[in-house]
């Protein structure tokens, strides 16, 4: 159950964009002062000190100075990829039994860091010295050390570590492990298989993460949620460089095209820049932009042009797409479907 606290919104002027970085890591801090959660909160507030946490706490006070959607200014260049929480009033010097007088605080500050995780779909992990560089949850002396930014050793050498993993693993389920959108969609998709990908793997944005099954991938992106590609669809995907290429990520599950004249159900996902349509036994094709939308209004695969034949080609000042029974082109200011019915084939008609 969630532990008993006052939660108050104060924010404040002190904080960054996050410039697209995801975060991968919940931080906690030392005060080296004797200020509540809002004295706190309030010198935060303060831009001219040049420092703020997205949280503050003490004696089951929660302060919210900054929304997590923001960068804090906490730990230098790891402010873009961080959540900060300050325990007000705390030191580094202090010994584990000042630490254990507020258990309480260190449980609010788990079940706050566990919230958070889950919200940013990273992992629960706690990264305790000696530190690893890893998706978690650590302190300042992490940033420190691990990722050698900064001089900082709070929360110091006396923090619970134990004591605030077990309260970690109570909120995260046990295990101090926490679903990701990955695993939650993978779940949902059980024709994808076994799981070949220990975790996930960061994609070259370093925003997005993905994850290997036997039949299929599951790529994640903040602005696109989580979906699975089947490997009939993945080899296209693949071919146009991934999430790096013109088709970004995913955007929709794939769906499953009914194909009289083929010799089974056809395929369709569509991603940021377009959709992939492969028909049972023969290749996958990429449909969009103008030729997309005319192809959409001639009624996709079931409509007087069939199934897509190839992919997007330059052709004089523009390009053309072949489909089953025809092609269309596109220049500049104009577009023409074709359907093949002899010399010369026949302009297809826009539907009213």
């Amino acid at each position: 159950m969630a532990p008993q606290f006052t939660e108050i919104d104060r924010f404040g002027p002190s904080h960054s964009p996050r410039d697209g970085a995801r975060v991968t890591n919940f931080l906690l801090h030392t005060q080296e002062g004797n200020g509540t959660a809002e004295s706190l909160a309030a010198y935060l507030n303060n831009p001219a000190n040049g420092v703020s946490y997205h949280y503050t706490l003490r004696d089951a006070v929660v302060v919210r100075v900054v929304p997590e959607e923001l960068a804090a200014w906490s730990v230098l260049s790891a402010n873009p990829f961080t959540v900060n929480l300050c325990f007000a009033g705390s030191r580094v010097a202090w010994s584990r039994q000042q630490w254990l007088a507020i258990d309480g605080d260190l449980r609010i500050a788990a079940y706050i860091a566990v919230r958070s995780a889950q919200r940013h779909g990273h992992s629960t992990r706690v990264i305790a010295p000696d530190y690893h560089v890893a998706d978690g949850i650590s302190d300042h002396q992490y940033v420190t050390r691990a990722l050698g930014i900064g001089s900082h050793t709070d929360v110091g050498p006396n923090f619970p570590w134990d004591v605030f993993a077990a309260h970690v693993a109570s909120f995260a389920g046990g295990g101090g492990g926490v679903q990701t959108a990955i695993d939650v969609r993978a779940a949902a998709s059980t024709w994808l298989g076994a799981r070949r990908t220990d975790g996930e793997l960061a994609t070259p944005d370093g925003v997005g993460r993905f994850a290997e099954f036997e039949n299929g991938y599951v790529y994640w992106h903040p602005t696109t949620d989580a979906h699975a590609i089947p490997t009939a669809v993945m080899s296209k995907y693949a071919e146009l460089g991934w999430e790096t290429g013109p088709l970004g990520y995913p955007v929709a599950e794939h769906a499953a095209l009914p194909d009289p004249r083929g010799a089974g159900p056809g395929l369709a996902q569509a991603f940021q820049g377009g959709t992939v349509y492969r028909r049972a036994n023969q290749p996958a094709y990429w449909v969009h932009g103008a030729i997309g939308d005319r192809w959409a209004a001639a009624g996709h695969e079931n409509g007087e042009l069939g199934w897509p034949t190839s992919d997007e080609t330059t052709h004089d000042d523009g390009v053309y797409q072949a489909f089953e029974f025809g092609r269309i082109y596109w220049v500049p200011e104009q577009i023409v479907a074709l359907r093949n019915s002899g010399e010369p084939d026949t302009p297809l008609a826009r539907p009213a």
